[in-house]
């Protein structure tokens, strides 16, 4: 991908977490950008977040003991 920065609206965002436009204001991350009266959010930075996020989960599964039924 090349290194052009774009911008993701909110309820965009909230559909791809399945979550409200509520949780996306409780989180306050990654910050919003203003535009007019809309919010929108960098792709680069939802990204990273989606990948912090199943990073945890992995180790959390690993070390919670590992063992195969």
């Amino acid at each position: 991908m090349a290194d052009i920065e774009y911008l993701v609206p909110d309820p965009l965002v909230a559909e791809e977490f399945s979550v409200t436009l509520m949780t996306i204001w409780r989180w306050g991350w990654p910050p919003k950008i203003k535009i007019g009266t809309r919010n929108y959010r960098n792709r680069s930075k939802l990204e990273a977040f989606k990948d912090n996020v199943l990073r945890r989960a992995l180790d959390e599964r690993d070390l919670g003991g590992g063992e195969a039924a």
